[in-house]
């Protein structure tokens, strides 16, 4: 055995040695109550006095409080409607540049994240990290630059181009 296995086993012995004896013999220890006696008849004199003050209370508005709380409500006060919202023009995940007349049907892409960790750039689309050069899937358009606001994919063997925008949720 080496000398470090000799050193854990030692200590290991010392810190079960220690546990053995603290839970069979220490335990049986008198403990300290926590409150002390004096204590807990102060906070009873101190419950009585709130309650007797509570009871001489019927303001108006205590009364106005106290009718609306028993009252049905029409409505859950914490449930907010917000009127549906009209669509707004607004650009689509994906702008697609072309320069030849054929083209594949294009994928759901949305960039959703831009990361810059020093000289590493990158850029999150459909939940997924890319860096320069990355093919998001396999033949698919390799990432061509990355930038805060938009991501440029490079349709490979074409010239064609496709520019993601940042699409921030809230």
């Amino acid at each position: 055995m080496a000398k470090r296995e000799k050193i854990i086993l030692v200590i290991m012995s010392v810190v079960v040695a220690f546990a053995i004896y603290n839970f069979l013999f220490s335990s049986g220890a008198k403990k300290k109550p926590a409150v002390p006696v004096a204590g807990v008849a102060e906070i009873n004199k101190f419950i009585i006095d709130v309650a007797n003050s509570l009871k001489d209370d019927f303001s108006e508005t205590n009364m106005y409080i106290i009718s609306q709380a028993r009252a049905d409500w029409t409505q859950d006060p914490f449930w907010q409607i917000k009127p549906p919202q009209e669509p707004k023009p607004e650009m689509k995940p994906e702008a697609h540049v072309e320069s030849s007349a054929k083209s594949k049907p294009q994928e759901n892409r949305i960039y959703t994240g831009y990361l810059e960790m020093g000289e590493q750039k990158l850029a999150i689309i459909n939940g997924a990290e890319y860096e320069l050069g990355d093919e998001l899937g396999k033949g698919g358009p390799v990432i061509k630059s990355i930038d805060p606001k938009q991501v440029i994919l490079a349709v490979p063997e074409t010239a064609d181009e496709i520019i993601l925008p940042l699409k921030e949720t809230k």
